[in-house]
């Protein structure tokens, strides 16, 4: 058996090396097949190369001299190895990097959340080119505007004055130049209030109360005596005063009497009218006084001494034991600390010599009759000129006011104005001429430019002048000289001895 084993196992050995001496035999006879094939080949390529010349050879040989050098399979060996090893290097300098970082920003990028922001952000350049192309088609708009917008063509020069302040005049004569944008309208107050007052001078006795009648103060008494009743109680004792002090203040003095314990009789409250006069008091000042003293107390009277030195006094008065010692001047008088007894020393101090009837020489006018004398004035164009004249009675006023309106056409142009010898320039020489003579140029909002060219003649002529703004053009003057009766109460009145209140006086007026 085991012999037979040997023999199975030597047959495949055999059979190699036969194949092996085959496959040796093929190569051998391929080689040799090749090797005739390239000689062939060779002889071919030689017998088909051209002759070189010694001169192209020489040549040749030159470049391939020129050629680099071929290295050799050591050196390429060489730097193989090297180049592995440099790539052996870089492979573990690549393990050594740490990239726990970029792992950690990697773990938290998400899909999803990349959508979204590029979502956003897509959104937003929408909007972002929605406000652009709105912005550009306002930039088309404002360029169309922009072509259509006439050339700006700056304004003729303006004359401008640099101011000179300089002192007003003590008693000045003042015209006023009302300056509206068309032109100028002149007033003189005193020129046309004079004739006016000249008028109502003829006729004043015919302005003075003819009949006093309770109905227009009404309102004034019932809101000073607290009712209709007291009102009309006090109306007898109070209107025979009507032609010589506010009915306002008589109101106030017949009640601080009654309040005192005094019967408010006409004869009392006249002689404390006229006793106002030298005390330079208002006669409820005065009634108050005379109540404290029906009571005992006479610092009131005392301290409305008009004296104006202390060490001479003309009020003395001295309460004791019941009684009170009076004093005006040198005149003395004891009287009973009464009302009644107190009462009868001032009505009869009111018939001294001095003191009685002083009142009077003070008129107090009926505001009607100076309306309807004024309207009828106001008819006559001689008298109004360029102005529309309304006389008015203003229920807190004492004088009777003009409102005063400029007539259509009335003034001078501006062009009117420059003219040689214009009106305009006629009344700036009258100006001139006078000493004291004052042009107030009173402007109107829009008209300044008027003004400067009113002015420039003004101060081509040397014309004294100043300037203020005017709201409207319509005036109003007091007809002053004709005192008329308030029919509505005043500011609360100041207290005798009260500390004067505390105003600041408005700057004094130049001419610029």
């Amino acid at each position: 058996m085991s012999k037979r084993k040997h023999e199975e196992q030597e047959l495949p050995f055999v059979a190699l090396m036969d194949t092996m001496t085959n496959v040796v035999g093929v190569l051998i006879i391929v080689l040799v097949m090749v090797g005739l094939s390239v000689t062939s080949a060779v002889k071919k390529v030689l017998s088909d190369l051209p002759p070189v010349t010694p001169e192209e050879y020489k040549q040749i040989t030159e470049q391939v001299k020129e050629l680099p050098k071929l290295q050799t399979p050591e050196e390429i060996k060489e730097k193989q190895k090297q180049a592995e090893a440099a790539l052996k290097k870089a492979i573990e300098d690549l393990k050594t990097v740490d990239t726990s970082e970029m792992q950690s920003k990697m773990k938290f990028m998400d899909l999803d959340v990349f959508k979204k922001q590029l979502e956003d952000r897509q959104k937003e350049r929408e909007l972002a080119k929605a406000e652009t192309d709105k912005m550009l088609q306002e930039l088309e708009r404002l360029k169309a505007l922009l072509d259509q917008t006439p050339e700006f063509k700056p304004p003729p020069p303006t004359y401008v004055r640099l101011p000179n302040p300089r002192p007003y005049p003590e008693k000045p004569v003042e015209t006023r130049i009302l300056v509206a944008k068309q032109g100028v309208l002149t007033f003189n107050q005193t020129k046309f209030l004079q004739p006016i007052l000249d008028g109502m001078e003829k006729v004043k006795s015919q302005l003075e109360f003819q009949k006093v009648e309770y109905p227009p103060f009404a309102k004034l008494l019932e809101g000073i005596l607290g009712s209709p009743a007291n009102a009309q109680k006090a109306w007898p004792e109070i209107a025979p005063l009507v032609d010589r002090v506010q009915m306002e203040l008589a109101a106030q003095a017949y009640k601080a009497l009654s309040d005192g314990g005094i019967v408010p009789t006409k004869q009392l409250l006249a002689a404390l009218t006229d006793i106002a006069v030298p005390t330079r008091q208002t006669v409820p000042i005065v009634a108050e006084a005379v109540a404290a003293a029906a009571k005992g107390d006479v610092s009131k009277w005392v301290k409305l001494d008009p004296s104006k030195d202390p060490t001479t006094p003309v009020i003395k008065a001295v309460a004791a034991g019941g009684k009170i010692t009076f004093s005006w001047g040198a005149l003395t008088k004891e009287v009973k600390a009464t009302p009644k007894d107190v009462a009868d020393y001032f009505h009869d101090l009111g018939e001294v010599k001095g003191i009685e009837n002083v009142s009077k020489a003070r008129t107090i006018y009926d505001a009607t009759r100076i309306q309807a004398l004024l309207q009828r004035a106001a008819a006559n164009p001689l008298i109004a000129g360029a102005y529309a004249m309304e006389p008015k009675v203003l229920l807190a006023s004492p004088y009777v006011q003009l409102a005063l309106t400029p007539k259509g056409g009335g003034g001078e142009t501006i062009e009117a104005m420059k003219q040689p010898n214009s009106a305009y320039i006629r009344l700036m020489r009258d100006i001139k001429a006078d000493p004291n003579g004052v042009a107030v140029f009173q402007v109107m909002p829009d008209a300044f430019a008027a003004y400067l060219e009113a002015r420039k003649i003004a101060d081509e002529v040397g014309v004294a002048a100043t300037w203020e703004f005017l709201a409207k053009l319509d005036l109003a003057l007091n007809v002053t000289g004709y005192e008329v009766q308030r029919l509505a109460p005043t500011a609360a009145r100041a207290k005798a001895g009260a500390a004067a209140a505390v105003t600041i006086a408005p700057p004094k007026r130049s001419l610029d």
